[in-house]
């Protein structure tokens, strides 16, 4: 009779590394070609302007996913990174 395995610690069931992601919504525009990420508390405010300052736009969403990733979704260090224009 094979042993069975258990989890004892949550965390190697559920990763919540990747909760930052949460915060934020996708949406590509197929007339621009172009990926959008939107801030979950911005995304009424995208719908009646596309061009939303704190939206992060780009033609491949790998290169929005891999921002996110590097700031853990940190709006301030964005910023940073895109020299304050997030476009």
């Amino acid at each position: 009779m094979k042993k069975q395995e258990t989890y004892q610690d949550l965390e190697k069931v559920y990763d919540n590394s990747l909760t930052y992601l949460e915060d934020w919504m996708f949406h590509f525009n197929s007339f621009a070609n172009q990926w959008a990420a939107i801030p979950r508390g911005k995304y009424n405010e995208y719908w009646n302007d596309f061009k939303h300052p704190d939206v992060l736009r780009s033609k491949h969403l790998n290169t929005l996913l891999d921002l996110l990733h590097k700031t853990k979704g940190n709006i301030e260090m964005i910023e940073e990174l895109t020299r304050g224009e997030i476009k």
